[in-house]
């Protein structure tokens, strides 16, 4: 008889979703482990394209079920654990000290994103979420007196406006004005809603605030399913999932669904709210009690985004357009000496010799790779 296959998605997805739950493993679990027929080589893949394998090492372990794992493999994802652990204590006295030089200037940012994580103490420990940079919200009246403030103190800047990093520093550190660019995104969530809600937070002697269960929800899901377009491409990753289920089952407070979904219905994003808070039941994450009729287009966005969960060619393709879309919104959206940076960059483009000729042999020669890309913008009635 043939053993039973899982795939990746749903082996990674059950191993956290119990360990939200609690701290011991079902039998049907540890049976699922022990079987021959689970592939490792997809499994690790499968967590660490989804910047969730800290947290799947860290999962295993709290469950006892690394003992049920070979000993190579179990000593592998121990290792990757203690790295993110440590990585992510520079992370936090790198934010530290960013925090403090904003405090000398009268300034106590609000935290965003991975920044909250490394104060707020939502996960057991320190290395279950990954992260790449520092994002601190800051008024707009002082982001100058704040950019000149980093500089100051050796930071250089780095990409756009309000982003710098030291040059023996371990992240970058991204100042924000408002949660959300763009004139379309930025009524689900602003500023002056944050700091109405917002706690005070002290670590070391760095002082800060951070936002509350719901807003840090709101951001969650607008900047994954509407920032990177993750409701476009169909896509809810791994640890996105994680970070909402973890918010509602280990948040210090009963988070208010009715206030969350005023955001987004109020900006016209009723769709990707609902259909991410669908996806949040694939896999068993969590549940949550929705009153509102789930129209057809939405059942089929969920069906979508669980279908592509379990692919590796569409969980590809989605990625990378999820990618360039977001870069090229960030063109359209960021100006260059008063015109559009997306349109000086295509002038200047347009204007060296020959580059038109090579556009179109390349366009020519990836117009097999444009053709799958073509269900994907479609898909742009989905909102």
């Amino acid at each position: 008889m043939i053993a039973p296959t899982i795939h990746p998605f749903d082996l990674v997805s059950r191993v956290l979703s119990e360990r939200l739950r609690g701290r011991t493993a079902s039998d049907d679990l540890q049976a699922l482990l022990r079987a021959q027929s689970v592939d490792w080589n997809r499994v690790i893949g499968h967590a660490s394209t989804d910047y969730a394998l800290p947290a799947f090492a860290a999962a295993l372990r709290e469950l006892d079920l690394i003992r049920l794992l070979d000993e190579e493999l179990g000593a592998f994802l121990q290792t990757v654990h203690a790295a993110n652990l440590e990585r992510n204590g520079e992370l936090g006295r790198e934010l530290s000290t960013a925090v403090r030089i904003l405090n000398r200037l009268g300034i106590e940012p609000i935290l965003l994103k991975g920044a909250i994580r490394l104060v707020d103490g939502l996960y057991p420990d320190d290395g279950w979420r990954m992260m790449r940079d520092l994002d601190l919200l800051v008024p707009k009246a002082a982001l100058a007196s704040a950019t000149k403030a980093f500089e100051k103190a050796d930071y250089e800047p780095c990409g756009s406006d309000g982003e710098f990093r030291r040059p023996d520093g371990v992240c970058q550190i991204d100042l924000h004005t408002e949660p959300f660019r763009g004139s379309r995104s930025i009524p689900l969530l602003r500023m002056i809603d944050i700091e109405d809600k917002a706690q005070p937070v002290t670590f070391g002697e760095a002082r800060a605030w951070l936002p509350s269960l719901e807003h840090q929800v709101v951001h969650l899901i607008g900047h994954s399913q509407i920032r990177h377009f993750g409701h476009i491409f169909g896509r809810v990753s791994l640890s996105n999932r994680l970070e909402a289920a973890a918010l509602v089952c280990w948040g210090r407070s009963e988070l208010d669904w009715h206030a969350v979904m005023t955001h987004f219905y109020s900006a016209e994003f009723r769709r990707p709210l609902l259909s991410f808070l669908l996806a949040l039941s694939d896999g068993s994450w969590c549940t949550v009690s929705m009153t509102d009729r789930i129209d057809l287009v939405t059942a089929l966005q969920k069906r979508r985004i669980a279908l592509q969960a379990r692919s590796k060619a569409l969980s590809y393709i989605g990625s990378w357009l999820g990618v360039w879309m977001s870069v090229l919104g960030d063109q359209v959206e960021r100006s260059d000496t008063g015109e559009r940076r997306a349109i000086s960059n295509l002038k200047r483009l347009i204007s060296e010799r020959g580059v038109t000729a090579s556009l179109a042999r390349t366009l020519r020669g990836r117009r097999r790779h444009l053709l799958h890309a073509l269900p994907y913008l479609s898909c742009l009635f989905l909102y």
